[in-house]
């Protein structure tokens, strides 16, 4: 995982696109609050379930403050950076190194995991990584998945249950998401037209804005993300969340 936030004072140039948000919460203030996306089984509430659980587990961690996180649009997680009711967001993967270098925001400087991702698509059009990538100049297949910069052509998932029936449907070739939730609205639904495929495995990161309060909350949540790790404690509520690839078909 690559880090490209920088810490420097006000009026310095971040290695965030170049861009800096203003300063709207206290940049001390020790209680952090979070935004993120509904994501089935593992992000349906804010109180309780895997994802909660995760950070619930990295609190321990930073006795200074207490986490708290709530769920909120797609747009204004990953758009919105200037919503000042969020001192992070989540959650986000690092697709390459240094891709933060593109986005008006800074990446945590640990991971909480590691998120296996898979390529969806038809059972009677089975496609694999190499196929996006071959075809990527072509923009060949309409494939959906997150708003990130993938080095091929996506349309931007808003809802990921009605992306799959769209693929089981076969009104798109693909969709490209984390295991964990994807599978479950496939069983839920009973997809049966779907093919899995491996496609790769990202670190699982929050991000910030790029000010001196996001420098402040990313120093000190990386830290207890780093304890937590360096406990045994931080896996352990991990593997609720995300696991390693698992190699099955609807």
């Amino acid at each position: 995982m690559v880090f490209i936030g920088t810490g420097l004072a006000a009026g310095a140039i971040y290695a965030c696109n170049g861009t800096i948000t203003p300063d709207i919460s206290p940049i001390n203030n020790p209680d952090f609050h979070g935004v993120a996306i509904f994501l089935p089984e593992i992000l349906e509430n804010a109180d309780s379930g895997p994802f909660p659980d995760l950070l619930k587990t990295v609190n321990k961690y930073y006795p200074e403050g207490k986490i708290s996180i709530s769920i909120e649009p797609v747009k204004r997680v990953y758009l919105d950076i200037n919503n000042k009711h969020a001192d992070f967001r989540f959650p986000i993967m690092e697709v390459s190194a240094g891709a933060d270098n593109f986005t008006p925001y800074q990446f945590s400087k640990e991971m909480l995991g590691k998120v296996s991702f898979v390529l969806y698509s038809l059972k009677t059009k089975p496609l694999y990584k190499q196929d996006i990538i071959n075809a990527a100049y072509l923009s060949k297949y309409t494939i959906e998945a997150p708003p990130a910069n993938w080095g091929f052509s996506t349309n931007s998932v808003i809802n990921l249950e009605q992306s799959l029936k769209k693929l089981n449907a076969g009104r798109i070739d693909a969709v490209l998401w984390a295991q964990e939730e994807s599978d479950y609205i496939i069983k839920k639904f009973k997809l049966n037209q779907i093919h899995r495929a491996h496609f790769d495995d990202y670190p699982d990161l929050l991000f910030f804005s790029c000010n001196q309060r996001g420098d402040f909350v990313n120093t000190a949540l990386s830290k207890a993300i780093s304890a937590a790790r360096a406990s045994g404690e931080l896996q352990k509520a991990y593997i609720k969340v995300h696991k390693p690839y698992q190699d099955w078909q609807p």
